[in-house]
């Protein structure tokens, strides 16, 4: 079966995080994210970029995001709060509660805030080459529509 759409989306927020100490934990933030994307079976492009904000404790925590050949899976974390936000965006089919089975493993138990599982690029389609050729056929008619409007 074909999906008429160019990927999925899934966002998470997640709150009474077990393991608070590990969301202020760099290195286990970025192995979080590495075994996300091996457990999806996909494949890094770049990174884990990482990055650790210092300041009020509400503000603290680690950052990353691992660019992907399929798309991106990134992570904030706020251990004052025992809270994350965590996103994962690819064309390639993949199964969200399998993505979520890996917190679990890096962070201890938590609670489901919010989760919101996204079809994006609706009619898009999954021949990407063909797509754009059509979307710059389009936004040549509609440039066309313009200048007549123009006149």
């Amino acid at each position: 079966m074909t999906r008429d759409i160019y990927g999925t989306h899934l966002m998470l927020r997640i709150a009474e995080i077990a393991d608070r100490a590990a969301l202020n934990d760099e290195q286990r933030v970025k192995e979080f994210l590495i075994d996300t994307v091996h457990t999806l079976d996909m494949r890094v492009l770049a990174g884990p970029l990482m990055g650790v904000e210092e300041g009020p404790p509400e503000l603290q925590g680690c950052s990353g995001v691992v660019i992907l050949y399929e798309s991106h899976v990134a992570i904030h974390t706020y251990p004052s709060l025992g809270e994350a936000f965590i996103d994962v965006f690819s064309c390639k089919p993949f199964d969200a509660s399998l993505a979520e089975s890996v917190i679990e493993r890096y962070f201890g138990s938590y609670a489901v805030i919010e989760r919101n599982v996204a079809d994006r690029g609706i009619h898009w389609g999954r021949d990407a080459a063909r797509e754009l050729a059509a979307w710059q056929q389009q936004r040549g008619e509609e440039r066309l529509n313009d200048k007549a409007v123009e006149r």
